[in-house]
Order: C-alpha cells, then sequence, then structure tokens
C-alpha cells in the first residue's frame, strides 16, 4: 500500500509556513500598513502583528505535538470537542482558504499582462490565470520531494531578495524617523489598526502543520512555524518601509486606487529603471507560485486525510503508486481554484477574498487557542513535546486580541486610498456565515452516509476473511 513519504526536514518545514504568507497580495497590504500609519515608521505594527501571531503559532506548536498527522487541524477540534464541530470546522477552513488563490491569481495576472503583452489584454489575463494554476498542480502531482525543493528555492530566493532591495531603498532614499513620530498619523490607534492589516501578512503560516507525515520528524513542524514567524517579522518590517519611501505619494495614491494594482512593478522601476520592473515581475510570478504551491501542497494533504477518515469521498484518499502524492485531491483543489480565480477576475472583488482571508485567519487562531485550553484540561498527563509556556496566559491572550481583531474587521469597511468605501465588512460575516452553513449541512446530511459505507467496507471484508462461517 502506498503510503506518505517521510523526507521533509526543517528548511522545507520553514519555506513551506513562509512560502504560503509570501503572496503578490503581500505587496499590496504591506502599502497598506504603511498608508493607515506613518510610513516609515510601519515596521512598529508589523512588528506588533508578527508577536500576535508568534503567540498563535505557539498554541499550532503544541496542537501539533499532540497531534502529528496530515488531519492534525480536524483531529485536535475533535479531542477538544467532536469529531461533528471538527469537521464543520475543517472543511469550512478549507474551502475558504483555497479561496484565497482568487485574490492572489487576479493580482498575478494583473502584473503580467500589465507587462508581458501576448495577444490582448483579456485573452492574457485568462491565459496567466490558468496557468499558474495548472503550473503549481503539475508540480504538486510529481510528489513531495520535488514540491519542497521548489519550495526551498523559491522561498528563500524570495526573501533574499525582497530583504536586498528593501535595504537599498531605505538607504538611497533614508528615513526621517524623527519627523515622522511627530505626524498626526502616528497614533496608538493608527497602530493597531496598521497591525489588523498586517496579520495579513501572515496570513497561512499554520497551513504546514497537515505536513506532519511527510517531515523525518514531527516536531519540526512547530518549530518550523516559530522560525518562519520570526522570519516574515524581519522581512516585512524593512518591505514595508523600503516600499513606503521607494514610492512618491502620487504613486502610492494612485497604486491604491487602481483597478489592477502593482505597487512592487513601480517600486522595482524607482529604483532600477525598466530593469528593475523585470525583476519585480518575475518576483511576482515566484511570490504567487510560492504561496500557491504551499497552499495546495498542505491543502491537498488535509482532504486527504478528511477522505482517509471517511469525511471526503474516498477517492480524495488516492495516492498516485509512483509519486506518492494525493492526486485526485490535488486535481479537484486545482480546479477549486481556476473556478475562484475566474469568479475573481470576472467580478474584480479580489479586495472582498483578503478581507475575507484575514478573517478566516482571525478565527482559526482563536479556534486553536481555545483548544489548548480544552485538551489541558482534558487531558492534563498526555505527554507533549511542546508545551506553551506561562500556563494559560498565552492562550488566553490570544483569544483576546483575535477575537478583538475579527470584530473590529467586520464592523469596518474597506477603503480606498481615496477613504471612498468600497464595501462594508459586515459583508464579508454574511458569506462566511453562508459557507459555515454550507458545512453544517454536509456535516450533519453527508457524512453519515459516507460512514455507514466505510462499516459496511469493513463489515463484508470481515465475512469473507478465510474461516469464517
Amino acid at each position: 500500500m502506498t503510503e506518505l513519504r517521510k523526507v521533509l526536514k526543517l528548511r522545507t518545514v520553514i519555506s513551506t509556513s513562509a512560502g504560503m504568507a509570501i503572496a503578490t497580495s503581500c505587496y499590496l497590504a504591506g502599502l497598506q500598513i504603511a498608508t493607515v500609519l506613518v510610513g516609515e515608521l510601519a515596521w512598529i505594527s508589523v512588528l506588533v502583528a508578527g508577536f500576535f501571531c508568534l503567540l498563535s503559532a505557539m498554541c499550532f506548536s503544541e496542537l501539533t505535538a499532540l497531534y502529528p498527522s496530515a488531519a492534525g487541524i480536524k483531529l485536535f477540534i475533535q479531542h477538544a470537542f467532536s469529531e461533528r464541530v471538527a469537521i464543520i470546522i475543517g472543511m469550512f477552513y478549507v474551502v475558504l482558504g483555497i479561496a484565497m488563490v482568487g485574490a492572489e491569481s487576479y493580482l498575478l495576472s494583473s502584473v503580467l499582462t500589465s507587462t508581458i503583452r501576448l495577444v490582448g489584454p483579456v485573452f492574457d489575463r485568462y491565459f496567466w490565470l490558468f496557468f499558474f494554476v495548472f503550473f503549481v498542480a503539475y508540480i504538486n502531482y510529481r510528489g513531495v520531494l520535488i514540491t519542497g525543493i521548489a519550495q526551498d528555492i523559491m522561498t528563500y530566493v524570495m526573501i533574499a531578495f525582497l530583504v536586498g532591495v528593501s535595504i537599498y531603498s531605505i538607504s538611497k532614499n533614508g528615513v526621517d524617523v524623527v519627523a515622522a513620530t511627530h505626524s498626526d498619523r502616528f497614533t496608538l490607534s493608527n497602530i493597531i489598526q496598521a497591525a489588523a492589516v498586517g496579520v495579513f501578512l501572515f496570513v497561512g503560516f499554520e497551513w504546514v502543520a497537515p505536513l506532519a507525515e511527510e517531515t523525518t520528524d514531527y516536531k519540526l513542524i512547530g518549530r518550523g512555524m516559530l522560525w518562519a514567524i520570526g522570519i516574515l517579522t524581519c522581512t516585512y518590517s524593512l518591505f514595508t518601509v523600503g516600499l513606503y519611501v521607494g514610492l512618491t505619494q502620487e504613486q502610492i495614491r494612485e497604486q491604491l486606487s487602481s483597478p489592477t494594482p502593482i505597487p512592487h512593478i513601480v517600486f522595482g522601476r524607482n529604483l532600477f529603471g525598466p530593469v528593475g520592473g523585470l525583476f519585480f515581475v518575475l518576483m511576482s510570478i515566484l511570490a504567487s507560485v510560492t504561496s500557491f504551491n504551499s497552499g495546495l501542497l498542505n491543502t491537498s494533504r488535509f482532504s486527504y486525510a478528511m477522505a482517509r477518515d471517511n469525511v471526503l469521498p474516498r477517492v480524495f484518499s488516492k495516492l498516485h503508486p509512483v509519486h506518492a502524492s494525493p492526486w485526485v485531491s490535488i486535481l479537484f483543489l486545482s480546479l477549486l481554484s481556476a473556478v475562484v480565480s475566474l469568479l475573481t477576475l470576472l467580478t474584480g472583488q479580489y479586495f472582498f477574498l483578503i478581507v475575507m482571508a484575514a478573517a478566516l485567519e482571525c478565527f482559526i487562531y482563536i479556534v486553536a487557542a481555545v483548544c489548548v485550553i480544552r485538551l489541558r484540561m482534558k487531558f492534563p498527563d498526555k505527554e507533549r513535546s511542546f508545551k506553551v509556556p506561562l500556563g494559560y496566559t498565552i492562550p488566553i491572550v490570544t483569544i483576546v486580541v483575535f477575537a478583538g481583531l475579527l470584530i473590529g474587521l467586520f464592523s469596518d469597511a474597506t477603503r480606498d486610498y481615496e477613504g471612498k468605501v468600497l464595501f462594508q465588512n459586515y459583508w464579508v460575516a454574511l458569506a462566511m456565515a453562508g459557507f459555515f452553513l454550507f458545512t453544517t449541512a454536509y456535516t450533519l446530511t453527508i457524512v453519515p452516509i459516507f460512514k455507514r459505507k466505510a462499516e459496511e467496507r469493513t463489515q463484508a471484508r470481515v465475512k469473507r476473511r478465510p474461516g469464517r462461517a
């Protein structure tokens, strides 16, 4: 019987955790942070956001130490509450998580269409969108070893490039910290508001957890998440400041109001001329492929595990006989990503998906912290290779912080640079509630059928055993 292969090491765990967060959409998010606060001091909000996410990463590390499985997210919710609750939340998380690809593919196709002309803008947008999705699907189909090597190369090249360019921009353009501290925008309220946006920069770091069955040591998952948060915090702190000082105020206004925002391309041209723009086009491709590659790598494993537990159709648990990849899950999720990307292209509502992704992350961070508390109460003596320090303090702080951010997010409105309201964020809450009702209905009606059929198959195998009457 084909099984998942234990080949991944710490460097790939870190690159997968960090790679999910490094995406083309983060260029725009970084610019938004810099305009909420004073750009030269944007790193303060990034540090705050990184600290919040570090608290959550510690919770995920303890949970992964308890349940090192491809179905880890489902398992720790199941043991903390019930299997039914775990299925509802797990499927809700996967379905909305893959929706983030819609925003990413939209932004990447915008970048490529604006810089590389094939036939025409309409054709080009569709071509790049589908090419992006199915290229990554092919990499994942070839197996976790090849996927992991590709992830390592792409993520570490991206990080090195962003850090190097940011340092160069800051040294070239200068930073007036003293003047920035006297700005009307440098307030505690704006620091927290920018930090709430900054959480989006770390979206998906916890998605590395489903790779626990393919690491050489499951303890690497928790360690890798903590390293990834630290690396992302340093990288984004430099980049948000470097991006802000590398653009003129007119360019910032134009980019945040544009239907096809490409601030990083303009930034690259300002620094190095046309060659700089080309470099950032390549980095956009690398960023999007890195993010989606990481996301598909993890969501396909989670879907594989859910099918193995008879929550999804058994066909999703099929592994390729040569590559040992869950090829059916990869194919299905790629098709779903293509559909979401197409809808995003037709509607242009990429901001809606970005806000939804941020809200989803806040929600799952709260769930993880609650599960840490519940599982400590239920299984106080169970061995944990990693345990969050300071008792219940960190999980409680995590719940309070992300619950506050979630409430603030839903009660706010998404605006462009000029302050024009694009949509009220309660529509995001309503859309997420609709998805939650869907996964609840699926869990209550469809999952029992799969469970019953699995039991019937088990009984049939028992009856066919030699020696039974």
